[in-house]
C-alpha cells in the first residue's frame, strides 16, 4: 500500500505540472486581448463595479468547465463603454484556467475568446484563398466548428459589427448550434438584450430570443463613468 501512495502522489504531481503547462498554452491561445491574460477578480477595483464583480464572479465559481452543458449564459450590457466588460470576461476566462483540475491527457482548449468584428473578418478571412495558399489557412468549416464546440464562447462587443445578411446568418448559426449542443456563451455589448431593440437588426428576433432564453434571467447591466478615462489606459 505504502508503494502504492508513492505511485499515486508521483503520478498526480506529474499530472499537476502538465495541467500548470497547459493552463498557460490556454490563456495564451484562448483569444483573451493583450494584457488581460492573467487578469483576475482578486486584482479587480471592487468599488467601481461592485455588483458586476460580485455576479460575474458567482457565474465564474458555478460553472463547470469539465461538464458546460446546460450551463446558463450571461450577458455583459452597458451603455457607455469604457465600464470594464471586457475586463470582467477576461476574469471569468482565467478563473475557469486557474481552477481547472480536469484530465491534461485528454483535455482540448475549453475557451474562445472573440470580439465581434474579429469573429466577422476571421469568417471572411477563409474566402477566395488561392489554392496555392489554401493549406496554410483555416477554413471556414474549422472556424465554426470550433466556435461552436468550444466548451465556453466568449463574445466580445457584439453589436459594433456592420448588420448584414452575413452577419445574421453568422450568429444565427452559432447560437443555434450552440443550443442543440447544450453550451453556453458569454457575451458583452452595448446593445440591450430585448426583443424589439436593435440587437435585432444585427442578428435578427429569432437569435435574440434564443440568447434571452440561453442566459435564463443572468443579464449584468454595467454603468458609470470610463474606466479608460479615470486610469488612462487603453
Amino acid at each position: 500500500p505504502l508503494r502504492r501512495q508513492r505511485q499515486m502522489c508521483i503520478r498526480d504531481r506529474e499530472r499537476e505540472v502538465q495541467r500548470i503547462a497547459l493552463r498557460e498554452k490556454w490563456r495564451r491561445e484562448c483569444g483573451i486581448p493583450w494584457g488581460l491574460h492573467c487578469t483576475r477578480f482578486e486584482d479587480f477595483e471592487p468599488e467601481f463595479q461592485r455588483r458586476a464583480l460580485r455576479l460575474c464572479r458567482q457565474y465564474a465559481e458555478d460553472f463547470d468547465l469539465d461538464n458546460p452543458r446546460g450551463m446558463p449564459s450571461l450577458y455583459l450590457y452597458s451603455k457607455e463603454p469604457g465600464v470594464c466588460k471586457t475586463t470582467l470576461m477576461a476574469c471569468i476566462a482565467t478563473y475557469l484556467v486557474d481552477n481547472w483540475r480536469g484530465d491534461p491527457s485528454s483535455a482540448g482548449l475549453p475557451i474562445r475568446f472573440e470580439n465581434g468584428p474579429g469573429l466577422v473578418r476571421r469568417v471572411r478571412a477563409t474566402y477566395n484563398i488561392p489554392d496555392a495558399q489554401k493549406p496554410y489557412h483555416e477554413t471556414e468549416e474549422q472556424v465554426c466548428a470550433q466556435l461552436c464546440t468550444v466548451k465556453l464562447l466568449m463574445l466580445d462587443d457584439l453589436g459594433k459589427e456592420k448588420p448584414s445578411d452575413f452577419t445574421r446568418e453568422l450568429y444565427w448559426y452559432l447560437i443555434d448550434r450552440r443550443i442543440s449542443l447544450g453550451l453556453p456563451v458569454v457575451v458583452s455589448s452595448r446593445l440591450p438584450l430585448e426583443t424589439g431593440g436593435p440587437l435585432e437588426e444585427l442578428v435578427k428576433y429569432d437569435t435574440v430570443n434564443r440568447l434571452i432564453g440561453m442566459c435564463r434571467g443572468k443579464i449584468v447591466t454595467l454603468s458609470g463613468a470610463s474606466y479608460r478615462t479615470r486610469k488612462l489606459v487603453p
